[in-house]
Order: structure tokens, then sequence, then C-alpha cells
């Protein structure tokens, strides 16, 4: 305010056609008042026009600005939201796992319990069936070697009849009685 009362005085001074403090200091009256009306013009021409087109940009921005700020948190919240679905997903996950596994390895250990309990009875069966056939093949053996021995009895019988009764005669087809069901045995 005193500097407009200072200004006033000189370009009052100045009218008055004296040299006033502003003359003395080399500024002219005249085109510094001049200019200060200009700058009053301009200065209410943008308070009135332009300072509220200003205030709104700046209001816009700041919205937008405030807008974006609140998307940003909202979407950290849906962040973590999704961190925590997603875990909860995975533990889920890692539980159906761990299940479909305890499952698999009964299923797995029943089945290899099955299939031993059907090997063993097979190797059972196949044992018996072994036994029967060694059973068959001794009773086999032992009726050829039944009739051999009748076969050969009556063929030494029937030497030593047709023969005179001669002790070393006896005793010699008794020999080769014995050798000959040796070699029948041995074959």
């Amino acid at each position: 305010m005193n500097i407009t009362l200072t200004l006033a005085s000189a370009a009052l001074a100045h009218a008055e056609g004296g040299k006033s403090g502003l003359d003395a200091l080399g500024i002219n009256a005249a085109a510094f008042l001049s200019q200060l009306v200009t700058f009053l013009v301009v200065f209410v021409l943008l308070w009135k026009y332009f300072l509220p087109v200003i205030q709104r940009t700046l209001e816009k921005r700041q919205a937008l600005i405030r807008e974006g700020i609140e998307n940003a948190e909202k979407a950290k919240r849906d962040l973590a939201e999704a961190t925590s679905n997603a875990e909860r997903i995975i533990l889920d996950a890692k539980r159906q796992a761990q299940d479909t596994i305890e499952r698999a390895t009964k299923n797995a250990s029943q089945v290899a319990q099955q299939i031993e309990v059907e090997a063993r009875e097979r190797a059972e069966k196949i044992g018996q069936q072994q036994i029967a056939r060694i059973q068959q093949e001794a009773n086999r053996a032992r009726m050829e070697l039944s009739r051999d021995v009748v076969n050969l009895s009556i063929d030494a019988a029937s030497k030593v009849i047709s023969r005179s009764v001669d002790s070393n005669d006896n005793r010699r087809l008794v020999e080769e009685f014995v050798t000959a069901s040796d070699q029948a045995r041995n074959n």
C-alpha cells in the first residue's frame, strides 16, 4: 500500500510540473504509471479469467492424482487378496497331492500284496504239480523195476531149475542175477 501511495504522490508531483523523487531517481513517472495500469489490467484479467481455468486444471490434475493413488491402493489390496487366494489354492493343491500320494501308496501296497499272494499260490500249485509228477515218475520207475526184478527172477529161476543143482553154478547164477539187476537199475 505504501508503494502505491508513493507512486501516486510521484505521479501527482510530476503532473504539477516539478521534479519529484521519482524523476530524481531517473524513473519516468508516466511510463511507470502506464506500466502499472497495464499490469493491473493484466492482473485482473488473469485473476478473473485465467486463474479459474488454471484452478480447474489443477483440481482435475489433483483429482487424477488422487484417483491414481486410490487405484494403486486398490491394486495393492487386490494383489494382497490374490496372493492370499493363491497361497490358499497352493495349500489345497498340496493337500490334495498328499492325499493322492497316500491313496496311490495304499493301492500299490494292496496290489503288491495281492500279487505276492497270487505268486505264492501259483508257486505252491506248481510245486504240488511237480511233486505229483515226481511221485508218478517214481511209481512208474518202481513198477518197471518190479517188472524187471520179476523177469530177472523168473529168468534166474528157470536157469537154476534147468541146470543141475550145483552150488558153484548157483553162486554164479545169483551173481549174474545181481549184476543184471544192478545194470537194469542204472539204465
